[in-house]
């Protein structure tokens, strides 16, 4: 059982910080293409706010299985845990943050934005509003995705047992 869960929090975290990562490189990469086209950035923006709306249900997956293969690895843990290694207390600080963002993204943030959007053109203190969300989406997010990286990376760092 430790072994899968191993295997679904490295799945996992790949993907939220894969995916997440790829995410924003090509909405970035669509939008300055849109812009050097003559269309405004925030038209642009428009036509690719439906992949965030849609990813932020597959992280959303991908963030619940972060947190029950973190809890089966702890589980299996509880010795390092016990001496307050610094290593894992680390990695399952950083997996716990990535997941939080995550849901902060998909259930705080996403739903507000794709309810204002479609009157963004039309209303200038719903447009302002919708700034402020995508301002703090932003955030979120970059957490979201560097903190995935962080969990990724610890145990190559790390020595000890519970790094295997």
């Amino acid at each position: 059982m430790l072994k899968l869960a191993r295997i679904v929090r490295i799945i996992a975290l790949a993907m939220l910080f894969g995916a997440g990562s790829g995410i924003v490189f090509a909405a970035i990469t669509l939008v300055n293409a849109a812009k050097a086209q003559g269309i405004p950035a925030t038209e642009a923006a428009t036509v690719n706010a439906p992949i965030f709306y849609e990813f932020a249900k597959v992280a959303v997956g991908f963030a619940i299985a972060l947190v029950v293969a973190e809890a089966l690895e702890i589980k299996g843990d509880l010795k390092n845990l016990e001496k307050r290694s610094k290593w894992p207390m680390a990695r399952y600080f950083a997996s716990i943050v990535s997941a939080v963002a995550i849901f902060i993204f998909s259930y705080g943030i996403v739903p507000k934005m794709k309810e204002l959007q479609p009157q963004i053109k039309t209303n200038t203190a719903i447009k302002a509003e919708f700034d402020k969300l995508h301002h703090v989406s932003r955030g979120v997010f970059s957490a979201a995705i560097v903190f995935a990286l962080v969990s990724l990376v610890i145990p190559v760092l790390g020595p000890g047992r519970h790094m295997e």
